[in-house]
């Protein structure tokens, strides 16, 4: 194994904005005059939300910042869990300790102890064929030098300047690849497939999570599909780091269609929920029959003629497990469930006894297994690495939350819906999903699809002055390509 050897590169281009972790008494190094210094003790520790916001917004931003670490390393990096139901959990419910010690390190040097150290390059030397350099962070096989990057994955802006007394820049890796083993170069070309000014935009985000609002007609699915090609092909991420998650299977079976030539991983949420949950132990999917044929077993109801005795249960069992609202407070609020929060523990329990899952407990339990097995959860957030979300204004509060839990501390997610589109609210979909997607994504850039490619003018308008009346909306601009051009663009 290579020793640990100081780095060369310190303190890096300023383009890859570098911070640096030093002891608590350590005064601020050479490069970093001008750069905030935050403190990481034992306060920060037992509530890191504000420190996480600051931090998360500088490593976005790369802007150099002096970390203060004031706490024992392990016991900021100690694994988190909660036994807590999912149900009572807020949507926005977080392992800030993780976030916490993912933003000290993504993207810092460690100068505890005085000698800087950048332990991507210490990990590109012993995971991969890469060597000790002199001028960056690592020497590549073919004798180029190379950065690893700490920041968030995507375009530099400025790139990278020419290393001194050459024409071309030192070659880009990223600390994702490393992790993997790989010496993966980054990419930043351009999407090969013609797209409109508004679609070309959303597709080429640059960093950190990203609303795209996208009204019917807009190319929804165009953009989507080819914001997955631009990740894979384009830039370079490697596939096992990227998902797109399709609202249901006819979704998802278009989307694979139109990316049949790539390595990509396209699933349903429920299709992720149940492999997440095969991590934890098989269990075997079972259709409503047997839940009928369950609840026969748990529930003692009067038979009255055509009326279905159970289809109370089911709905409140959807109300718990998908729109996270208590058993007790659901069964308070209707007349027709005796003893339901008595039954909905029963009911979970006999499936847990009997390895199965129905459909919603597929999401249900996931949720639990993300909550309650850090081992796990660092598994699937490799998935989730880079996250694609389709139909985003129909996510449940427990999807919103599986999401979360998925994409990890880097949420690095691309969301795709349109709020006036909301058709599940029943189940606890809402609008605010979308209008108040910073509140879940912190660091959010906006993007917006403003041409609509099916309708004449006269529906557009017509339609935008409707939806105008919605209360809960994000204000948009809605146009018909045929008014301008007369022509179709398959979306």
């Amino acid at each position: 194994m290579p020793p640990v050897t100081a780095a060369a590169s310190f303190p890096g281009p300023d383009a890859l904005g570098r911070n640096v972790v030093v002891d608590p008494t350590a005064p601020t190094p050479p490069g970093f005059e001008t750069a905030r210094r935050l403190v990481v003790d034992d306060d920060v520790l037992a509530d890191p939300a504000a420190t996480v916001a600051v931090l998360r917004s500088r490593w976005l931003g790369r802007r150099r910042t002096v970390i203060q670490l004031a706490v024992d390393n392990d016991a900021a990096r100690a694994p988190e869990s909660t036994t807590t139901p999912p149900y009572a959990l807020p949507r926005d419910h977080a392992f800030h300790r993780e976030a916490l010690h993912f933003l000290t390190w993504a993207n810092s040097y460690d100068l505890r102890g005085g000698t800087p150290r950048w332990w991507h390059g210490v990990l590109a030397e012993r995971r991969t064929v890469a060597s000790a350099s002199d001028t960056a962070d690592v020497q590549l096989p073919d004798g180029r030098h190379a950065y690893v990057d700490g920041g968030p994955r995507g375009p530099l802006h400025p790139p990278l300047p020419a290393r001194a007394g050459t024409a071309t820049p030192p070659a880009l890796l990223h600390r994702e690849s490393v992790a993997l083993g790989r010496l993966t170069l980054q990419g930043d070309a351009p999407p090969s497939e013609e797209l409109a000014p508004d679609q070309l935009a959303a597709v080429t985000h640059g960093v950190g999570p990203a609303r795209v609002i996208a009204p019917a007609g807009s190319g929804k699915t165009r953009v989507l599909t080819a914001r997955l090609r631009h990740l894979l092909v384009d830039r370079r991420v490697e596939p096992e780091l990227v998902t797109a998650l399709a609202y249901n299977t006819r979704a998802a079976e278009e989307m694979r269609e139109r990316t049949r030539d790539l390595d990509a991983s396209i699933r349903t949420l429920h299709s992720l929920a149940l492999r997440i949950c095969s991590l934890d132990e098989r269990r075997r999917v079972i259709d409503e029959r047997e839940v009928r044929r369950i609840l026969d077993r748990l529930v003692r109801t009067a038979r009255i003629p055509n009326q279905d005795p159970f289809q109370p249960y089911l709905d409140a069992l959807a109300e718990v497990r998908l729109a996270l609202r208590d058993p007790a407070d659901v069964e308070a609020e209707r007349g027709d469930i005796d003893g339901f929060a008595e039954v909905f523990d029963r009911y979970r329990r006999l499936l847990a006894e009997e390895r199965l899952l129905d459909f919603d407990e597929q999401i249900y339990r996931a949720i639990e297994v993300l909550l309650q097995r850090p081992e796990l959860r660092s598994t699937v957030q490799r998935w989730g690495t880079h996250l694609l979300v389709d139909e985003f204004q129909d996510l449940t509060p427990a999807f919103l939350l599986l999401v979360r839990l998925v994409a990890g501390p880097s949420l690095q997610v691309f969301a795709v819906g349109d709020d006036d589109q909301t058709i599940y609210s029943y189940a606890g979909a809402t609008p605010e999903h979308l209008t108040s997607f910073d509140r879940w994504f912190p660091g959010a850039t906006h993007h917006a699809l403003e041409v609509n490619y099916r309708c004449p003018p006269g529906v557009v308008d017509a339609a935008v002055r409707l939806l105008g009346h919605n209360r809960h909306r994000v204000p948009k601009t809605i146009r018909s390509h045929r008014a301008a051009s007369g022509a179709e663009v398959v979306s």
